[in-house]
């Protein structure tokens, strides 16, 4: 990964506002996504990204350092969704 660093978005299609996580490890970011497309629900965007900023339609971006939180949380949206 070097110095870039890789984000995981989590939405729910038409509303406002996403979870994101910044991988801390090349095998999170390689591993993350699929983790969080085998157990999201329909309506629910993962998406990676580099440099959210980029990225308004996503926004505002709701950051979580914990992975196994973050997990939780996109597992939570399903609830939603």
């Amino acid at each position: 990964m070097g110095d870039k660093k890789i984000y995981v978005i989590a939405k729910i299609f038409d509303q406002q506002g996403c979870l994101a996580y910044s991988c801390k490890t090349p095998n999170e970011a390689r591993c993350l996504p699929g983790t969080l497309e085998a157990i999201r629900a329909d309506g629910v965007q993962i998406v990676v990204l580099d440099t959210p900023d980029l990225y308004p339609e996503y926004a505002p971006y709701k950051y979580v350092e914990d992975m196994k939180e973050y997990i939780d949380l996109v597992s939570n949206l399903n609830t939603v969704a």
